[in-house]
């Protein structure tokens, strides 16, 4: 499958004993030289044989009660594109986009269908938005906003590449990622951009990139080189870069240190992971190093209270305290399920796996007290928290939410 200048490639059968990859590279190749890459690795790696299969799930005795409150679908879902498609959720409806180009409103309460619309593009970023706008991001470079009310298209934009991810609207401004290294401030009533930034693409990367934070009048972005950065969300200056993870090794696959899971933005500091590297604290206002511990993360972290919780790329799930980075616990009974990342609701950590099944986890000791599956396909988007709840987007597009029983 090509996807805009780059070609994306399932490393998880051909990489053998060199890696778990949970998934797609994208690589900055010409297709002969794709070729080659692929064979190498598998006469390197010595073929599918090696990798490790998913861990069997245990028998389990729900000590947690878990209700699914409906259950409704709503398209093709990400089929077989690796697609974090997330819920974008704004008052009491829920907003949903497949990758054939579908998109969905509906009530948050009730699943009750509210609007359905085509924007006949293929969806490969997104759903994302605010002030009665959503916007999704396309195969082609195209982004689409649309209406909240009425799922009418307000305009649309042509960028230089594949959108890979879309912030929250700030300030009447959306930042928007391009799969060829491209950072570009836009209005959000028009689509004018209103600055772009251009940050090299590494020649192999996962094919995922983290979504921008924007908060405060800036815009936190990490790269897929390993660095974090700050810029003006008015015109896109650089406040401050920092390299978290610094690439090493022989191999261009040794050398890979993406950030592109979920990082989050607590009062002034930054909490961020990468591929192959670290995960880090970082002071938010200067770009100072607090802490960092060596790990590998694809999907990303959460912070809730005085605990920091991720999933590392062999999809054991860790709590670290989040003040000096100091492990507090890590639960393996899920390695190389391809875990999303974890959500805190309550006094449990959630985090849905590879064939679709939430696993709801003791925040405090990481135990597993309960398993529910949301859909059979798969999810690869980390569960949206609303209020008490949570929404759950699978691969094969059902669309559901659950909540604990007091």
């Amino acid at each position: 499958m090509t996807l805009g200048m780059y070609q994306a490639v399932d490393l998880k059968k051909s990489v053998g004993i060199c890696a778990f990859m949970p998934c797609l590279i994208r690589v900055r190749r010409l297709k002969h030289l794709l070729v080659l890459f692929w064979l190498g690795m598998l006469s390197a790696c010595g073929g599918s044989d090696n990798v490790q299969p998913p861990t069997p799930l245990s028998d389990i005795v729900n000590t947690l009660e878990v209700d699914r409150s409906w259950s409704k679908n709503t398209g093709a879902g990400s089929g077989k594109y690796f697609l974090r498609l997330v819920p974008f959720v704004e008052d009491d409806a829920v907003f949903v986009a497949d990758h054939q180009g579908k998109i969905s409103a509906r009530s948050v309460e009730s699943g009750k269908s509210l609007w359905e619309t085509d924007i006949d593009l293929p969806v490969t970023a997104g759903v994302n938005g605010g002030v009665e706008m959503l916007a999704v991001g396309t195969d082609e470079g195209t982004v689409v906003a649309l209406s909240q009310k009425e799922g009418k298209e307000i305009w649309r934009q042509v960028l230089s590449s594949q959108v890979t991810a879309i912030s929250r609207a700030s300030n009447g401004m959306l930042v928007v990622r391009s799969g060829d290294g491209y950072l570009y401030g836009m209005e959000a009533a028009t689509g004018n951009i209103v600055w772009k930034l251009n940050r090299t693409v590494p020649a192999l990367s996962l094919h995922t990139q983290s979504t921008p934070i924007v908060s405060r009048g800036v815009v936190l972005v990490g790269l897929d080189d390993g660095r974090l950065m700050m810029v003006s969300l008015t015109d896109g200056g650089v406040l401050w870069e920092k390299a978290i993870a610094v690439p090493g090794g022989r191999t261009e696959l040794d050398r890979m240190v993406d950030i592109d899971g979920v990082i989050a933005l607590i009062g002034n500091v930054v909490y961020v992971g990468t591929y192959q590297g670290k995960v880090a604290a970082v002071d938010a206002a200067k770009g100072r190093l607090l802490w960092q511990q060596k790990a590998s993360s694809v999907n990303g972290l959460t912070v809730d209270g005085d605990t920091l919780f991720y999933t590392d790329e062999n999809s054991a799930v860790w709590a670290l305290d989040r003040r000096s980075g100091a492990s507090l616990w890590k639960q393996e009974a899920l390695k190389f399920r391809r875990l999303t990342a974890p959500v805190a609701l309550d006094h449990v950590i959630v985090v849905a796996d590879y064939e679709g099944y939430l696993h709801w986890l003791d925040r405090d000791s990481g135990k597993i007290l309960a398993r529910s599956q949301a859909d059979k396909h798969g999810v690869l988007a980390p569960p949206v928290k609303i209020g008490s709840d949570l929404l759950v987007l699978g691969e094969g597009g059902g669309l559901s939410r659950w909540r604990l029983d007091q």
